[in-house]
Order: structure tokens, then C-alpha cells, then sequence
């Protein structure tokens, strides 16, 4: 069976803010994380398995993390594609992430 993979790039800032609470929310085998001390913008790369339930949660914390200030742009890659999306919706967040090979940077 093929896993389907969700990537999301968080800046440093965002990673201080957020990291544990992603760690708490989603399965501890259902994510990979790689942290780059040496690059601001995209400190912090998550590999989380593209189900419903993770999407679904790290979308709602997306939207939460965002009206508390934590995250100021949300950028979605899709192959050669990117999007501005920082007004997006829970419920579009969702959708993007459940997209085959989505990529989300929070900043």
C-alpha cells in the first residue's frame, strides 16, 4: 500500500510557537519531522500521512494558530503551482491539504 504524504514547511518562528502542539495533536507514527537550523523561512519540514483525521486537525489548528497571530502567511504548492492563501478556510485548508502531494508553508 501506497502512503499518501502531506508536507508542511514552518518557519522559525511559527516551529517555536507551534511544533509541540503538532506533535500533540497528530500520531506520533503517522509523523516525521526535520528540522534545518540554518534556513529562517523554512526551519522546520513536517512529512504527516495524508489522512482525513490529520488533515482535518491540522487544518483547525491552522485556522486557530492564524486568528491567534502565530501565522501570518500560508503559502500551498501543488507541482509547479503556488498560491497565496492566507485568508483560506478551514474548510479549504482542508481540501488543499488532501490534495496528492500538497506542500503548505506557514510563515
Amino acid at each position: 500500500m501506497n502512503t499518501k504524504w502531506l508536507t508542511l514547511l514552518l518557519s522559525r518562528p511559527v516551529s517555536r510557537a507551534m511544533l509541540d502542539d503538532i506533535r500533540a495533536i497528530v500520531p506520533p507514527e503517522s509523523l516525521n519531522i526535520f528540522i534545518n537550523g540554518l534556513e529562517e523561512a523554512r526551519y522546520a519540514r513536517l512529512e504527516c500521512v495524508q489522512s482525513e483525521d490529520n488533515c482535518a486537525l491540522l487544518a483547525s489548528a491552522i485556522v486557530v494558530w492564524r486568528q491567534l497571530g502565530h501565522i501570518h502567511s500560508i503559502q500551498y504548492q501543488k507541482g509547479e503551482h503556488l498560491r497565496e492563501v492566507d485568508d483560506a478556510t478551514q474548510f479549504q485548508l482542508f481540501s488543499m491539504m488532501k490534495t496528492h502531494r500538497a506542500l503548505v508553508q506557514l510563515g
